[in-house]
């Protein structure tokens, strides 16, 4: 059995990728979707509603992928890596997404509680980072500070991949980590 649903997000996500989300009318979704436009509104009460479910989508695959790259046990530093390295695989592995996901995270269309269940699908990320600034290893920094610093840094790191397509992508990755690393991380005594 077809899941409308995932059929309609997963033709949205398409069709706002080609042509924006403010250019690709509900009734050619629904078409290209191979559903009438009515059915389109039983699973979506809005356009707006169909946005925050194309958002959310994006954010869930990217938070799935972030967790099965990072180990379950380790080093701070190298749970944090894994995270780190996953992000940036993912992005590199669904190009169009991650643009696409970038212009929702601007859009007017996503409310404030899309936007919160976007945060808290990254949960385990921001759990180990917590505990680590409880310890004292990781230096207390505005949650949504280290994030805005996170996602900035990924990007540059995606940014350069792109624009240098030879360049090793796991060396870049690590480079960006450590680099980002030796921002927020507490020194041990001695160093």
């Amino acid at each position: 059995m077809i899941d409308k649903r995932a059929t309609l997000i997963e033709t949205a996500t398409r069709l706002f990728h080609e042509r924006g989300f403010w250019d690709t009318p509900t009734a050619l979704i629904a078409r290209e979707a191979g559903v009438a436009n009515g059915t389109l509104f039983n699973y979506f009460p809005s356009k707006a509603a169909l946005v925050e479910a194309v958002y959310l989508s994006l954010k869930q695959s990217w938070a799935t992928h972030l967790q099965a790259a990072a180990p379950a046990s380790g080093s701070v530093h190298d749970r944090l890596a894994g995270y780190w390295h996953g992000a940036i695989d993912w992005a590199r592995a669904h190009p169009d997404r991650y643009a696409l996901l970038g212009q929702l995270k601007l859009s007017d269309e996503i409310g404030d509680g899309a936007r919160a269940h976007g945060i808290d699908m990254f949960g385990a990320t921001l759990e180990l980072i917590g505990e680590a600034m409880a310890r004292g290893e990781l230096h207390p920094i505005e949650p949504a500070l280290l994030k805005a610093l996170a996602e900035a840094q990924i990007g540059a790191a995606i940014e350069f991949l792109v624009n240098h397509p030879d360049a090793m992508a796991a060396d870049t990755a690590h480079t960006s980590f450590e680099i980002f690393w030796r921002g927020i991380a507490v020194a041990p005594t001695g160093d």
